[in-house]
């Protein structure tokens, strides 16, 4: 959840989906937004409980999301914003608009979230499968400001540790000072990021909340 009325991404299976919004007393009648990083299943299918439930939300998705997941969602009902370019959400919440990035030979189209905060900007990854160094010098382009925080899943589990580290050291000289991998990550690359960053490392956890 991004504050009280938006959600990113909505897990692999509805019935997971439902556990934690449970677990975690999520009231759906409160959610008004729904963002999707891309469409691949483990970041979508959550989505269905909510279309079986919901007709006033909002979901946001990129244009070159797969025609049956486009058109599943848009016959459900809700309004559908196709976020081809930067997207204002509401108040200071805004997609970066469709990225394009690739995993074992896939083409994927991918947005983030962008927070603007006192101390900069905070950006949300799904998988970050446009390269998650390239997110930010695209959000640093496009909003003329530096990337305070930076969390989410970062796609960096198959890469060598040499690779890591440059990718890691090149966020830092892009000006990230805060950072917290999820999901997708992978644990060497963490460990690494928590050397590099040091103090400035957020460890993440199921249930945590993240003041901006």
């Amino acid at each position: 959840m991004i504050g009280e009325d938006m959600l990113f991404d909505t897990f692999g299976e509805p019935a997971a989906f439902l556990y934690n919004l449970r677990k975690f007393n999520i009231d759906i009648t409160g959610i008004k937004h729904v963002i999707l990083s891309h469409d691949d299943w483990d970041h979508i299918a959550g989505l269905r409980y909510l279309l079986n439930n919901r007709q006033d939300i909002t979901v946001y998705i990129c244009p070159g999301f797969k025609q049956e997941i486009k058109g599943r969602i848009i016959s459900s009902g809700v309004k559908v914003i196709e976020a081809g370019k930067p997207t204002l959400i509401k108040n200071d919440i805004y997609s970066t608009g469709e990225l394009y990035g690739g995993s074992e030979g896939r083409k994927i189209r991918e947005q983030s979230v962008v927070i603007k905060t006192a101390d900069g900007l905070a950006v949300i990854c799904g998988c970050a499968h446009p390269g998650v160094a390239n997110i930010v010098k695209q959000v640093k382009g496009i909003f003329k400001e530096d990337v305070y925080f930076l969390m989410g899943g970062f796609h960096l589990k198959s890469n060598t540790d040499e690779q890591n580290r440059g990718i890691i050291e090149q966020l830092r000289e892009l000006g990230v000072r805060k950072i917290m991998p999820l999901h997708c990550t992978g644990k060497r690359a963490s460990e690494i990021m928590r050397e590099i960053f040091r103090s400035d490392y957020i460890r993440g956890k199921e249930g945590g909340t993240v003041e901006l």
